[in-house]
């Protein structure tokens, strides 16, 4: 296309635009003013969201799913997880210890601990009332030493079962915390068990060491208690894909502020900033609006106005070449769309409303042509720029007589 059509095909342009406009208002006034209808608009916003770095791990982690309870027939006395169906029971059962450390020697602990601290309570209170009625002698002193030495013993022995006791109580109320599940938080597990989530996490990490839970993890923050070694490794792999994320965030974030101190860079970011604006209102417009006709022609809208934006992100020079697409035509084609879009909404479609709905229709197909005619020409540089590069590549092989013709002559 010459210079000439070019502007040719601006004025064209402009005065459809103008004219459409016009009769768009025309018509919108004259639906105003009759009282009969209800002006009922729907606005529909777009809220744009960069991934979320900090997405909760337990959403994206857990691989096993909850199924159906049944208290009636499947019972751990251990575990306390009689509640889960067969194969959820063996999902949490596999990494559970049946025999936790303490279950049996803390009974024994305690029943030894007892009868001992008894027993030797009151030989020791007989003795010594035995030696205060006596004298003390070296050997009553050894004597009654070595009789508080067992008593103590003893003692010692009772608080050991009670605390053994004690943890097995604490293992069972975090089996049954975790709820069949194959990880959970540790503030969870702290809330449901009412204790301290320090103590909770030192209390975790004991048990595992212990075997107490076979393949149990916790991660670096101490934020999440993982049953198996499968699910602590694709919660690793998840934490590295985040901190993929999170690396590439910064760097774009980077790029963005860098662009914005460089004068150039920083007037093209703003313009893709607007173009991706631009796009996004036709795409919310073609959404609210009725009809496969209207909906196709602001489909390929959509289409084109993507191209040029993407053409230019990749050539930054010809931001100056698409300065009147970006500040005058794309502005009013906007305007036209969501005219088309409030007269569609509006209850009553008079002969005034279609006849307008009409015209900015005929108006998207002029537009859709003028826009892909200015993207074919921004194309035209390197359409040029291949022909010349063919062209050498012609001469060259003609030179080495490697064309069909200097074949065919040898």
């Amino acid at each position: 296309m010459g210079r000439k059509d070019f502007f040719w095909l601006e004025d064209q342009i402009r005065h459809t635009l103008e004219n459409t406009l016009e009769n768009t208002f025309d018509a919108i006034e004259y639906a105003k003013s009759k009282e009969h209808y209800v002006k009922s608009k729907l606005r529909d916003k777009v809220e744009y969201f960069d991934e979320k770095l900090n997405d909760k791990v337990y959403d994206q982690v857990n691989r096993h799913h909850h199924r159906t309870r049944d208290k009636d027939k499947y019972k751990d006395k251990y575990a306390d997880i009689a509640t889960a169906d067969p194969s959820d029971i063996n999902s949490i059962r596999k990494y559970v210890s049946k025999k936790p450390v303490g279950r049996v020697s803390g009974i024994l602990y305690v029943v030894f601990g007892s009868m001992g601290s008894a027993t030797l309570g009151v030989v020791l209170i007989a003795y010594l009332v035995f030696c205060l009625v006596k004298s003390f002698t070296t050997v009553r002193y050894l004597a009654l030493a070595a009789i508080a030495f067992f008593f103590v013993s003893s003692i010692g022995m009772l608080f050991r079962g009670i605390n053994l006791r004690k943890r097995i109580k604490r293992f069972k109320g975090y089996v049954k915390a975790l709820n069949n599940k194959s990880y959970c938080s540790i503030e969870e597990i702290a809330k449901t068990t009412n204790m301290k989530q320090n103590f909770v996490i030192k209390d975790l990490r004991r048990m595992i060491s212990l075997g107490m839970f076979k393949q149990a993890h916790i991660d670096e923050k101490q934020t999440y208690f993982m049953i198996s070694d499968e699910v602590y490794q694709n919660y690793l792999s998840m934490q590295e894909e985040l901190n993929k994320r999170k690396e590439e965030e910064l760097k774009r974030q980077e790029k963005i502020k860098e662009e914005m101190n460089d004068p150039d860079k920083k007037e093209l970011r703003t313009a893709l900033e607007l173009g991706k604006n631009y796009i996004d209102q036709i795409k919310v417009a073609n959404d609210a609006i009725e009809g496969e006709e209207i909906s196709e022609k602001l489909f390929r809208l959509e289409k084109i106005v993507n191209e040029i934006f993407n053409y230019l992100e990749s050539n930054p020079e010809k931001l100056r070449e698409v300065n009147k697409f970006m500040n005058h035509y794309l502005p009013i084609t906007l305007k036209l769309v969501n005219s088309y879009k409030d007269l569609n909404d509006l209850p009553v479609q008079g002969d005034n409303i279609k006849n307008a709905k009409n015209e900015i229709e005929k108006s998207l197909d002029l537009i859709n042509v003028a826009f892909e005619k200015m993207l074919d020409d921004l194309f035209g540089k390197m359409a040029m720029d291949i022909s010349t590069d063919i062209s050498v590549l012609e001469t060259l092989f003609s030179q080495e007589g490697l064309t069909k013709d200097d074949l065919k002559k040898q």
